[in-house]
């Protein structure tokens, strides 16, 4: 849990599935984007959403 909290580290659930009564789920350490990944994932999913409007358009 230090990792998480200090350095930007996230926990993220791998695998859940039921044994008996009991939950059990798989968890992994996974780095969160940096700041220059996110402005161009937010950008291309822009475009990808543009292109489609604009064939929407076309075919109207």
């Amino acid at each position: 849990m230090g990792a998480v909290n200090q350095k930007g580290y996230a926990c993220v659930p791998l695998s859940c599935y039921w044994k008996n009564s009991l939950v059990k789920c798989q968890i992994g350490l996974a780095l969160g984007k940096k700041q220059h990944d996110k402005r161009k994932t937010l950008k291309d999913r822009d475009w990808e959403r543009d292109k489609q409007r604009g064939f929407k358009k076309d075919l109207d």
